[in-house]
């Protein structure tokens, strides 16, 4: 179980392994990035269009493992989802991954491959911070994302997050392997090889554009497959359709046990205001008050 952190000065290499993407639209990420010291490279069909996707399988895969093979590539960024991340699952050469030890943030449709790089090698990654709309300067977590990405801030605290709502439902404490992202992507990769096998795990989840009895729906199909028997821990970040947050709590509360510990309204979503979280660490979760740390 790895989690790769990145240091100033490092080569960080862009991909778009699902949508389209202008350059337009990544200026103020990349910039963000170099300001803070990093060096930033952009994949060969960064801007490329196939599709809705920004090349074809062969090409995004192609920037993906150029990057891996590149020595002086230390951290992979993808500017963002949109779809197509699933589509490279079953060709992706995942030795690479394991060998080359970069860190890979990413977010939304990312969140397929970030759980199967846990499945299949155990591999950590950083969930968040979406070039297009979050890495922003406006966004008030940039500087907690960036202390999160070179390892000198390994928790989250009620005093990072000064001014949100964060409400707790349930009370207590939990560790495990610390996964989530975005509950459709995660879904759509249940029932597959590529699904991880874990016994204990703190999960957190967020979704956009899906009302709530689809939600729903897909809470069920995470339980009748047993995941809620492995969760001992739940934060439950953002979840917004037609621009407006859903309280979900008291349609899923029937779900879960009684005695895990439940955070809702973390201020981790589809929105600019966002945070990032990683994903395949070892965690542990307190709610009184509240803390999330990792190894």
């Amino acid at each position: 179980m790895s989690l790769n952190y990145l240091k100033i000065g490092d080569n960080i290499g862009f991909i778009a392994p699902g949508g389209i993407i202008q350059k337009e639209e990544i200026e103020e990420s990349k910039s963000i990035f170099e300001n803070r010291g990093f060096k930033v490279n952009l994949s060969r069909h960064l801007f490329g269009a196939y599709r809705y996707f920004s090349g074809t399988i062969k090409e995004r895969l192609k920037d993906i493992h150029g990057f891996l093979l590149d020595p002086e590539i230390k951290g992979i960024y993808a500017v963002r989802g949109g779809m197509g991340c699933i589509q490279l699952l079953p060709y992706m050469n995942y030795n690479l991954w394991k060998n080359s030890k970069k860190s890979l943030i990413g977010f939304s449709d990312v969140t397929a491959l970030q759980w199967v790089l846990w499945s299949k090698i155990l591999f950590g990654s950083f969930s968040g911070m979406v070039a297009t709309t979050q890495l922003k300067n406006q966004n008030p977590y940039v500087d907690l994302f960036f202390r999160q990405i070179t390892g000198s801030q390994k928790n989250i605290t009620a005093e990072d997050f000064a001014g949100e709502n964060i409400l707790i439902a349930r009370k207590g404490k939990a560790e495990g392997v610390l996964m989530g992202g975005t509950l459709s992507m995660i879904t759509s990769i249940l029932g597959t090889p590529y699904f991880p096998e874990i016994d204990q795990m703190i999960l957190f989840l967020e979704d956009i554009n899906e009302p709530m009895y689809r939600i729903e729906r897909a809470m069920l199909q995470l339980n009748l497959a047993g995941i809620a028997d492995r969760v001992t821990g739940i934060i439950f970040g953002r979840f917004l359709n037609e621009n407006q947050n859903i309280d979900i709590w008291p349609a899923l509360e029937y779900l879960f046990p009684e005695d895990i510990p439940v955070v809702l309204n973390m201020p981790y979503g589809h929105y600019s205001e966002s945070c990032a979280l990683p994903i395949g660490v070892k965690a542990r979760l307190a709610t009184n008050p509240f803390n999330l740390s990792w190894d």
